[in-house]
């Protein structure tokens, strides 16, 4: 049997080059992540681009693997170019060996091999930091390793939409001209769509079980909500658009369009989904997979009428999607299948969110609770521009708490239309809940053991209502059983 892969950069010391926001500082090259949104990266737009990780003791390797923009799920466009490699025993600025060097690259992750060397200190410098002239450098993962690690396991993709449309949210009718693809229901006059998968798709989700959403720009540049969703049913049973539903993922579109050249696409970092496995490859029920949005491509600066188009089939759509349920594991043994669904993209508009009772059948006597929520309100003073403590009650006892404030400094690249305040100082001065061309993060808590009994949820906003005309919280509670 060959010898495991170590990889001696794994959470080691790093420094660098003056990195492009405090979230993306040389550490998150070397955490082992690149599944953590944009924020899971070294960036650096600096003069001079370099990693520096020490590893903590001389050791000997011989294989780089470099993982690059695309590899978090940024555009290609963005993977690095040009760059060398330098060890040092010492870490002096005189003791620097060139040990390789690769020009021309294109793809989301290299691996380069070396003959043998023993370091302490290894050195990433970026000489052409995008495949064009941009003069940002991106680097999800550095990895020094003393045998070649195995390479990734496959991924599994099962495609449940390709490029479906999303007409305005504020027709009164279903577009004449088109027609959904062949076994999608198409709800809300194009604004929502649904799938049946089949029991062939089903069984390909995995453990690793993750949601991998592609915005296509088009007609409306501005940030509009969406939701994906799942339907339980009967086998043969079709659902209608008063089914309930359970929301997997909430996002936001970012500030683009049709004519921004790379950025009029984006594949959002994968979304875990993996702790709805067990409901979603039910082999005894009907499982549909859907997107519930909308666009409004009415404006009258849209990138559409500026253009002069008049076309229907383009200027009636402010954007498509893209949907793929992606694992590269088994499913393994199938548990609890019950999900229970208190809310689903819930309009809330005050600060005191309650459910109705959920009766638990657990088969493992435990269940996790699931929830998503955020602020939106876009008058001055309204909930999308804020951030506010969340507490959340079971059975009239505190179970968590946490503040939906984050980040967008990461984004702002995604929105060559959108003004770039929006994603400055979000923590601080110019608070968010959610940011354009983001994820809205799905929190889960632990209730433990629930006896089969009725479980009272309640949601606490910190921000006390009543709030300004437009604003609420868009809330999603499920409980998950075991």
């Amino acid at each position: 049997m060959p010898a495991a892969a170590t990889n001696f950069a794994l959470n080691k010391s790093a420094t660098g080059s003056t990195a492009c926001a405090s979230s993306e500082g040389p550490d998150k090259a070397v955490n082992g992540s690149v599944s953590g949104g944009n924020s899971d990266k070294f960036c650096t737009n600096a003069a001079t681009k370099y990693l520096r990780v020490d590893l903590g003791a001389s050791q000997t390797f011989s294989h780089f693997v470099v993982k690059h923009a695309g590899a978090g799920g940024e555009p290609a466009s963005f993977n690095t170019r040009d760059y060398n490699i330098q060890v040092s025993s010492t870490g002096k600025s005189n003791s620097w060996t060139t040990v390789a060097t690769v020009n021309g690259n294109s793809a989301n992750v290299t691996t380069t091999s070396i003959s043998a060397v023993t370091a302490r200190y290894v050195r990433l410098n970026v000489t052409a930091p995008e495949q064009g002239t941009g003069a940002v450098a991106r680097i999800y993962e550095f990895e020094v390793y003393d045998v070649l690690p195995p390479p990734p396991a496959p991924e599994t993709i099962v495609q449940v939409f390709d490029q479906i449309p999303q007409f305005g949210i504020y027709r009164s009718t279903d577009p004449s001209w088109y027609t959904p693809p062949s076994g999608v229901l198409m709800w809300n006059h194009g604004t929502e769509f649904a799938r049946k998968l089949s029991a062939t798709e089903k069984a390909q989700l995995g453990a690793d079980l993750a949601l991998r959403i592609t915005y296509h720009g088009q007609c409306d540049e501005y940030d509009r909500f969406a939701s994906v969703f799942f339907i339980s049913t009967q086998l043969g049973l079709t659902p209608s658009v008063t089914t309930p539903r359970v929301t997997l993922v909430d996002f936001i579109s970012p500030f683009s369009n049709a004519w921004q050249g790379s950025y009029s696409t984006r594949v959002y970092p994968n979304a875990p989904i993996w702790p709805y496995l067990d409901a979603m490859n039910d082999p005894n029920r009907d499982i549909w997979v859907g997107i519930s949005g909308g666009s409004n491509p009415q404006y009258g600066s849209d990138a559409c009428q500026q253009r002069g188009i008049t076309d229907p089939t383009i200027a009636e759509v402010g954007f498509k999607y893209s949907l793929s349920l992606v694992s590269t594991q088994a499913a393994g043994t199938a548990g609890d299948r019950d999900v229970i669904s208190l809310l689903s993209r819930s309009e809330e508009k005050d600060d005191n969110i309650t459910t109705a009772p959920a009766n638990t059948t657990s088969q493992l006597n435990l269940a996790t609770l699931a929830i998503n929520i955020a602020g939106y309100g876009p008058d001055s003073g309204g909930q999308e521009y804020a951030k506010a403590n969340i507490t959340i009650y079971r059975n009239g006892v505190s179970l968590a708490m946490f503040n939906t404030g984050v980040d967008c400094s990461s984004l702002a690249v995604y929105s060559p239309r959108g003004n770039p305040g929006i994603f400055q100082n979000n923590l601080t001065t110019n608070p968010r809940s959610w940011c354009p061309g983001g994820v809205i993060q799905t929190r889960y808590y632990d209730l433990g053991a629930v006896n089969g009994t009725a479980q009272n949820i309640s949601v606490r906003v910190g921000n006390p209502s009543p709030w300004t005309a437009q604003s609420l919280y868009r809330t999603s509670l499920s409980i998950l059983e075991h």
